[in-house]
Parts: C-alpha cells; structure tokens; sequence
C-alpha cells in the first residue's frame, strides 16, 4: 500500500517543480512595465550664473537652496536644492505653485517639477512676480513633506 503512494508522490513532486517554474517564468514575462518615465533632466547651462543662495526658506527641514539665472535667456531660472541631511520619506516630488500651501494636502494648482534629487537642477516655470511656493511632497505618503515660501524670485 505505502509502495503504490510513494510512486505517485515522487510522480507530483517532479511535476510540481517543472509546474511551478513555468508559472514563475509566465508570471515574471506578465509583469507590467515600470511605471517610471526618465525624463531628461535639465542641466545648468554653462552660462548659467547663481542669482541666490539661501538655507532659511524651508519650513521644517535644512536645505540649501540656490537659484540660478542662464545669461543667453535671462527669463528661464533654475534652482538646485542640496538638504543638509538625506530624507527618509519616499517618493518625494518637487512641486511649485502660485496658492498658499494649507495642511498637509497638495493644492489643485501645483506644477510638477520632477522626481526630487539632491543636487538637480530644476527648472522654473515662468510666471507673475508675486508670492510662489516649492513644495516637496511623498507621493508613497501622500503628504507634503516640506514647504518653501518665496517671497520674490531673484
């Protein structure tokens, strides 16, 4: 009796092991593919000169900020942040926007500027002169990290 059962579970664990490799290798062909577009990322031009530099504009966290101006069109400004320390937040994003920042939640009016990366030059949309705000938001989270009040645009 324990002979005949033996045969067949010997039979279904070798079955078993070529069943299941080929669902893994389906499975892993199925997968969708990543939802990450790399866009190019914008350098600092050559002509690019440093308008500002400032720590102080961010409200909860340390993070230089330096602005920068390109000489060949002085209408496009780019800024750089370099944080004194790395976040432990995900996905975070850069964001701008023209409304003031309230709570903890994004407003309907903010421009995406990119994936945030310490030392990235990001480019500012051109807009009126008036109070603007950058906003660093986890998009796992789905809250606003950090914001920055500017005033006036060097």
């Amino acid at each position: 009796m324990i002979q005949p059962l033996r045969a067949v579970h010997r039979r279904v664990f070798v079955s078993m092991a070529f069943v299941l490799a080929a669902v893994l290798a389906v499975g892993l062909g199925a997968r969708r593919p990543s939802l990450r577009v790399n866009s190019p990322t914008p350098e600092l031009p050559a002509s690019a000169r440093l308008l500002k530099r400032s720590d102080t504009v961010w409200h909860k966290n340390a993070i230089q900020t330096e602005f920068y101006a390109d000489s060949n069109g002085p209408q496009q400004i780019y800024v750089v942040l370099k944080p004194a320390k790395e976040f432990s937040e995900p996905d975070l994003l850069l964001y701008w926007t023209d409304s003031q920042v309230q709570g903890k939640t994004l407003p309907a009016q903010a421009h995406l500027l990119g994936a945030f990366v310490a030392g990235k030059a990001f480019s500012l949309p051109q807009v009126a002169d008036h109070g603007h705000n950058l906003i660093l938001y986890s998009l796992a989270h789905q809250t606003i990290v950090d914001a920055a009040a500017l005033e006036q645009l060097p």
